[in-house]
């Protein structure tokens, strides 16, 4: 754990839903994440484990290849004096990169048309920009996302948390961020010791998941676009899971300072049903037919 109030808290440079401060520590620029206030209705927890998720699930993509910020665990006093527990997330462009959400990117091609959260949008918007040259490398890297957020059980990987890196004169996707809503960050430990206690409500919840975005007019579930994935997610899938070791997963949560016990088998419960159950039979599936 870092203490991030030995460094020097300088002028914020980010934004977002989330609180964020600035902060220079050991020499490198960190965006500090706190604990996110819970606005859903009937949820007995005040606050998001978003800064564990953020943490975790950076952590993971990592593990299965893909670049994802440098995230480290920390404490933090807010302005209120109170110590939290924080997420450090290290600032990918202080080197001089400039990163473009592909909200961005998708308002400055799609000037008269309507913006929407869509597979099709995506793939439309990477084919048009004059911006992006390497597009089948910018599409691959969507894919390859897409399988690492149905394995952590993202349900918010939308327009303005994932971009295209611009740096000396060339693009490149940007270093996966904002892991923050994945890995059960809403559900508290009572909850999460009741769900394991009873299957039938752990597999409703954690096996169907949706991402948040939508194809030929539906919202994806996970389970159900890896059944019959488009091409381009079969390439990624035939890429990436082999890539995944789950005992490195594990290690990471396990890893994970200051959560609790229940929470760490909790998630590694969940990522391993998806695994087993949604990412493991797509690549059977390839690998057989």
């Amino acid at each position: 754990m870092i203490d991030f109030n030995l460094g020097d808290e300088i002028l914020n440079r980010f934004f977002g839903s989330e609180k964020k401060t600035t902060v220079l520590y050991d020499g490198s620029i960190y965006m500090i994440k706190y604990p996110d206030p819970v606005r859903e209705r009937n949820n007995l927890l005040s606050y998001m484990n978003n800064q564990y998720s953020e943490y975790i699930g950076c952590r993971v993509f990592q593990s299965c290849g893909l670049t994802a910020q440098e995230t480290a665990l920390g404490h933090f006093t807010d302005a209120k004096g109170i110590n939290k527990v924080v997420v450090g997330c290290k600032d990918f462009t202080e080197n001089g990169g400039i990163l473009h959400e592909f909200y961005k990117l998708s308002n400055q091609v799609l000037i008269d048309e309507k913006l929407d959260v869509s597979i099709e949008n995506v793939m439309d918007v990477i084919s048009r920009s004059n911006l992006i040259k390497n597009k089948d490398e910018i599409m691959d890297n969507f894919w390859d996302m897409f399988v690492v957020d149905a394995l952590i059980g993202n349900p918010d990987r939308h327009l303005e948390n994932w971009g295209i890196l611009y740096y000396d004169g060339k693009t490149s996707f940007a270093p996966i961020y904002d892991c923050g809503s994945s890995l059960a960050a809403l559900i508290d430990d009572e909850k999460m010791k009741s769900l394991m206690e009873n299957e039938t409500e752990f597999k409703s919840t954690e096996f169907n998941l949706t991402s948040c975005y939508h194809m030929n007019g539906k919202r994806i579930f996970y389970h159900e676009i890896f059944k019959s994935p488009p091409a381009p997610l079969m390439k990624a899938i035939a890429r990436i899971v082999p890539k995944i070791m789950m005992e490195t997963v594990f290690d990471i949560v396990d890893s994970t300072p200051t959560i609790s016990q229940m929470r760490k088998a909790y998630l590694k419960k969940a990522m391993q049903m998806r695994y087993e159950q949604i990412l493991l039979p797509a690549y059977h599936d390839l690998t057989t037919h």
